[in-house]
């Protein structure tokens, strides 16, 4: 496995006034395949990956300054097909845990502890599994609950239930669905993401109103698509379909963070993840939405071990 160093991100638009915080790199696995990830915070502090949400990148990796100020060294994966990263055809949730060891390996962290916000919260599951003795601490921040598995769960919602329907019977529609998302984001990046604000509640409203994170936000919207549309419509295929191990499975300490404003993921969905894995502690804030990550990310990382 090889390590290259590539420049830190840019995009091109008005928008972008100044690089994104850290510098890209790019791991060359042992299957050929290129993985990227954007590292920032202290150098030589105490690891934390971060794995981003669904329809989302490395770059919106939270600011590094409470990171530094609190010795941690970030370092934010793009999943395959997404970003720098290239894709991995028929990929499933539990594939992801090789491919964090084999960069763990390559930057020679023997323990790290992982944040996952919204859709990568399945994926720190994932590795906290498979790798108990190498991940210390989970954040699960906005995360949803399996959407596969038992018809009684009460959390899930009608376009839960039909997103497991397809992803099982007629994977296509998921595709068209994610055509579909994506050609806006391609248009006019700036564009979809104001439109998309605009339906959000208030307090994402105001958490995304911030200059410097609006920028980030619209140059994930171009970040996301650079492998092309396949990592999207794979995406959403793994969270749609069985997680492959189940809740009561994992033995790390884990946080579970949730804003009960979020419109994205439901109450009941936290609430569950927060009732099945063992000793889960649940952080519950009031007047925050879906992306408290960012208001509450200085909270989020005292907590990690």
């Amino acid at each position: 496995m090889t390590l290259t160093h590539a420049p830190v991100a840019t995009v091109a638009t008005p928008e972008r006034e100044r690089p994104i915080e850290g510098a890209d790199r790019v791991v060359t696995l042992a299957d050929g395949r290129k993985l990227g990830y954007l590292e920032s915070g202290a150098p030589d502090g105490t690891p934390v990956l971060f794995f981003h949400g669904f329809g989302t990148t490395r770059v919106i990796c939270p600011p590094e300054g409470p990171a530094v100020e609190r010795g941690i060294r970030l370092i934010a994966l793009d999943r395959p097909g997404i970003g720098l990263s290239e894709p991995l055809p028929g990929r499933r949730l539990v594939d992801w845990p090789a491919d964090v060891a084999e960069v763990a390996d390559r930057l020679k962290l023997d323990r790290f502890s992982i944040v996952g916000w919204s859709g990568g919260g399945p994926y720190a599951l994932a590795c906290a599994v498979a790798m108990p003795e190498r991940v210390r601490s989970v954040a699960l921040v906005s995360t949803p609950a399996p959407l596969a598995g038992s018809n009684e769960r009460g959390y899930l919602r009608r376009f839960d239930k039909s997103a497991v329907h397809a992803a099982g019977r007629a994977p296509w529609v998921i595709r068209l669905a994610m055509w579909h998302w994506g050609r806006g984001q391609r248009r006019d990046a700036a564009g979809f993401f104001d439109k998309s604000v605009a339906e959000m509640c208030a307090a994402d409203q105001a958490v995304l109103a911030e200059p410097a994170l609006r920028s980030r936000m619209i140059a994930n919207s171009t970040e996301l698509y650079r492998q092309g549309g396949r990592g999207m419509y794979d995406e959403a295929l793994v969270l749609a379909r069985p997680w492959g191990f189940d809740l009561a499975e994992v033995s790390v300490p884990v946080h579970v963070w949730y804003g009960a404003r979020d419109e994205t993921v439901p109450e009941g969905m936290v609430r569950h993840l927060a009732a099945e894995i063992p000793g889960a502690e649940l952080h519950v804030s009031a007047d925050e939405g879906h992306h408290l990550l960012y208001s509450s990310w200085s909270e989020i990382l005292a907590t990690l071990d």
